[in-house]
């Protein structure tokens, strides 16, 4: 998807990705999401554990008789201590996949090959321009979010005679025209979510000109008091921190909320077949501060 015109995202220096990307040591958010966001996930993870706990601990104990007690005390240390360290795993493994394995660059430097340098990284600042709930990311029939006012985690029925749940879909667009469309399971917190709300993400990529995507982030959108992704990939109080603190990215994420984009200028998210967008990102200097604003969230 070409997602950068003229007029380019807000480029990123590596020190400020690391900031806001969580890529190392689990946050405390990611902890939470490993634990489930309703009662039945979190009644499976928590099986799960005691599971591990009971039978790592036999194990460890028939192992103790062929390699040793102490072979048999460290797996049996592990097993016993899985409530714990289970999320801090998967946390290193969800949070490894983001990059996987590749370092940061700055937008702006290019030594070689473009795509073999790293990833790139870009904010992300525009609006909500729709948004439905589908039954899978790849349907065609989309359900009006209106229709689901009452919806909750626990009860969602799709859930209950498939074992897949419903999804969000919403898209979001800037003023340049840019389009993405992002994928999430349906939770209550998105049903506040209304078309023109700002949002703002992080966009990483292997161009320096962003013609296609090798991983996003979780998406807020302060107006609905919600983060839209499956897993927390930002540093959110950080990301909060630049959107109100720094001069260029407060003045663009205020002029997507007021923005408006006629029928006429809304496209698909793909690009038209045939046609070919001169993409590149321009430097932008951030970083000047003009006292303290707030976001409604």
């Amino acid at each position: 998807n070409d997602l950068v015109r003229r007029r380019a995202l807000i480029p990123l220096e590596v020190e400020e990705l690391k900031d806001l990307l969580s890529t190392g040591a689990p946050t405390a958010s990611q902890y939470s999401t490993y634990w489930g966001r309703n009662s039945k996930e979190q009644y499976a993870k928590w099986n799960e554990s005691a599971l591990v706990m009971l039978l790592g601990t036999l194990f460890s104990y028939c192992l103790s008789f062929i390699f040793g007690s102490f072979v048999a005390t460290l797996l049996g240390v592990v097993c016993v201590s899985w409530a714990i360290l289970g999320p801090e795993i998967q946390a290193y493994q969800r949070n490894w996949e983001l990059l996987g394995g590749r370092s940061l660059v700055d937008p702006w430097i290019v030594d070689g090959e473009e795509d073999k340098q790293g990833l790139y990284g870009a904010l992300f600042l525009g609006r909500v321009s729709d948004i439905a709930v589908v039954e899978d990311s790849t349907a065609r029939i989309e359900y009006d979010i209106d229709d689901f006012d009452n919806y909750t985690m626990e009860n969602d029925q799709l859930e209950r005679m498939t074992g897949v749940p419903y999804l969000l879909r919403v898209r979001f667009q800037d003023n340049d025209g840019r389009m993405l469309q992002v994928h999430a399971r349906l939770s209550e917190e998105y049903l506040d979510l209304r078309v023109g709300q700002p949002a703002a993400g992080i966009l990483l990529s292997t161009s320096q000109s962003f013609k296609s995507l090798a991983a996003l982030t979780d998406f807020v959108v302060p107006d609905a008091q919600c983060w839209i992704g499956d897993y927390p990939y930002l540093d959110r109080p950080e990301l909060e921190r630049l959107l109100v603190e720094d001069e260029v990215v407060w003045e663009t994420f205020q002029a997507e909320e007021e923005g408006s984009i006629s029928e006429s200028d809304a496209t698909l998210c793909s690009p038209v077949e045939g046609t070919e967008r001169d993409l590149y990102v321009d430097k932008v200097t951030v970083g000047r501060r003009k006292g303290r604003r707030r976001l409604d969230y």
